[in-house]
């Protein structure tokens, strides 16, 4: 018999019932297409709940193909205006958006990323979103899923777990719940499990659990190291 996931579910609001985790810098990836505005428009709402400095790299349209009716900014400019006292680095992702953000995740805490960009994909995940959360060195968010858990309507953060006891992948889900004054539920993957659902963040590690949760969540996924 397989045994059922089991959930705990606790409300954080007090400060001293929290583990303080330092993600540092925020850096993101957005060319201009509906993901990609979505995870810049992620990453700016999480950098500026957390108190953290922002890098934006830009698709650059020497040599991406992006369509002509989007301003000069690809619509950064537009996320940005709402947060004037955000610290902001904007760059060019160059020739290769891959190799720079994964050149930036070695000086950032967290790089936040669209499930996909302008192209169709296998699964609804492009292979820029699937080699970042496989092999970036820092955590990475791939933005995904339904309107109300990428704008963070339910009010809920899933930490999924592969072992019975991950005390620093909970500190993470711990630590966006908080910011988020979200309810915290902590559910233990087993062979029967499917990815949950009806919550705005599932914070998980690379293995079988990320890779079921980047191609078939409802909502973005946080893949921790």
């Amino acid at each position: 018999m397989v045994a059922r996931s089991e959930r705990r579910r606790s409300v954080l609001m007090i400060p001293g019932q929290v583990a303080k985790v330092r993600l540092g810098r925020v850096t993101v990836g957005t060319d201009g297409s509906y993901w990609g505005h979505a995870a810049l428009d992620w990453a700016v709402r999480y950098a500026h709940r957390a108190g953290l400095e922002l890098d934006v790299y830009e698709a650059d349209r020497r040599f991406e193909d992006i369509p002509a009716d989007l301003p000069a900014d690809i619509g950064t400019g537009s996320v940005l205006r709402s947060y004037p006292m955000l610290p902001v680095r904007v760059r060019s992702s160059g020739d290769d958006p891959a190799a720079a953000l994964l050149a930036a995740a070695k000086t950032s805490g967290l790089v936040v990323v669209g499930c996909r960009g302008q192209h169709k994909c296998h699964l609804g995940v492009g292979r820029h979103a699937l080699l970042l959360a496989e092999s970036a060195p820092c955590d990475v968010v791939v933005v995904r899923g339904r309107p109300q858990a990428v704008h963070g309507e339910f009010r809920k953060v899933t930490a999924w777990l592969d072992a019975d006891d991950d005390e620093p992948l909970v500190a993470r889900a711990r630590q966006f719940a908080k910011l988020t004054r979200s309810v915290l539920e902590v559910v233990r993957r087993d062979a029967a499990a499917t990815v949950p659902d009806a919550t705005d963040l599932v914070v998980t590690r690379p293995g079988p659990g990320g890779r079921a949760a980047l191609h078939h969540a409802t909502c973005p996924v946080h893949i921790v190291r």
